[in-house]
C-alpha cells in the first residue's frame, strides 16, 4: 500500500481498488462483448436463412435507374405449401424487394394473387411492408393486369432459352417453395393459361452440380444483375450460391444440416426472441 492509499478512508480505498480492477479488465470485457455481438449477428443471419425473421431492407442505391422491365412474383400457390414454406416464401419476397432497392437498375415489381397466408404473414410479421416503395401488392392474377401476349413465365422446365431480357415483356417467377413435390408446376400452369415460357441460360454459361431450380429471390436477383451487367455468366456467378457448383460441399452441408437441426433452430429462436430485429431496419 503506497502513501496515497494509506491516507484514504476504508470506503474510499475500497472504491479505488474496485475502479482499478474495472480498468484492468477493460480489454477482457471489450473482447467478450465483441464475441457476444459476433454471435448475435451470426444467429440473426441464420434466422433469416431459415425464414424465422425477414432480412433487413437495404437503402436505395444512389442514382438508381428504373428500367421498363416488369417482373411478377406469382403467389397463387398458397394452398400448396406448408406453413414453414409460406414463411420461407415471405422471406424471399423481402429479399426481392431489398435487391430491387439496392441495385443500380431497378425493375417494376409486382406481387400478384397476393392474399391468404402470405398476406397474413406480412400483416402480422412484416408490418413495415406498408411503407415499401416501388412494389405493387395485387390480389388479382397477372392475367387480369397484363396483356397475355407480353407474359413470359420463367421455369426450368421450359424448352425456350432466354438470350436477353426484353423490356417490353413481363417476366413471371413462380412464388413457391415446394421441395420438388410438384413437378412441372409452373410450366404446366403457364401452358394451361396459354402464355409463353422460357428458362434462363444457365447451362450455356455455368456448370451446376445440383438441380437448376433456384430460390425466388435468386431468380429475381439474376434478372436485375443482368440489367446491370448485360452478362449472364457474371450475373449467375454473382447470385447463385457456391454450394450449387460443389457436389462435395453439398453433401457435407446436408450431413451438417441433418445433425442437430432441431437444436439449431431452438437456439436461434431463443436469440431472436431476446434481440428482435428493429422495426426501423425493415421500413426503408
Amino acid at each position: 500500500m503506497n502513501l496515497q492509499q494509506s491516507s484514504l478512508s476504508k470506503n474510499a480505498l475500497k472504491k479505488l481498488l474496485k475502479q482499478q480492477k474495472w480498468e484492468e479488465s477493460r480489454q477482457e470485457r471489450k473482447a467478450a462483448q465483441k464475441e457476444k455481438d459476433k454471435k448475435k449477428k451470426l444467429e440473426k443471419k441464420k434466422a433469416v436463412e431459415l425464414g424465422l425473421i425477414p432480412p433487413p431492407i437495404k437503402k436505395p442505391k444512389p442514382n438508381q435507374i428504373t428500367s421498363n422491365l416488369r417482373v411478377v412474383i406469382d403467389l397463387s400457390f398458397d394452398s400448396m405449401m406448408t406453413d414453414t414454406e409460406i414463411t420461407s416464401v415471405s422471406s424471399q419476397l423481402t429479399r426481392c424487394y431489398s435487391a430491387n432497392r439496392s441495385t443500380s437498375h431497378a425493375v417494376n415489381l409486382f406481387f400478384t394473387s397476393y392474399g391468404q397466408r402470405i398476406q397474413n404473414r406480412f400483416d402480422t410479421k412484416i408490418q413495415s411492408h406498408i411503407n415499401w416503395k416501388d412494389v405493387v401488392f395485387d390480389t388479382k392474377s397477372y392475367l387480369e393486369r397484363f396483356d397475355k401476349d407480353d407474359l413470359v413465365y420463367l421455369t426450368a422446365d421450359a424448352t425456350d432459352v432466354i438470350d436477353e431480357l426484353d423490356e417490353n415483356k413481363v417476366y413471371i417467377i413462380g412464388g413457391i417453395v415446394d421441395k420438388n413435390r410438384h413437378k412441372n408446376l409452373c410450366y404446366d400452369k403457364a401452358k394451361k393459361e396459354n402464355i409463353a415460357t422460357a428458362q434462363l441460360p444457365i447451362e450455356k454459361c455455368i456448370k451446376m452440380t445440383t438441380r437448376k431450380v433456384l430460390a425466388i429471390n435468386h431468380v429475381f436477383e439474376i434478372l436485375v444483375r443482368w440489367l446491370e451487367y448485360k452478362d449472364w455468366q457474371k450475373a449467375f456467378l454473382d447470385v447463385i450460391p457456391q454450394r450449387k457448383f460443389n457436389e462435395e460441399g453439398k453433401k457435407k452441408r446436408r450431413i451438417k444440416q441433418n445433425v442437430g437441426a432441431t437444436d439449431l433452430k431452438s437456439d436461434i429462436l431463443d436469440t431472436v426472441q431476446n434481440s428482435p430485429v428493429k422495426e426501423d431496419e425493415l421500413s426503408e
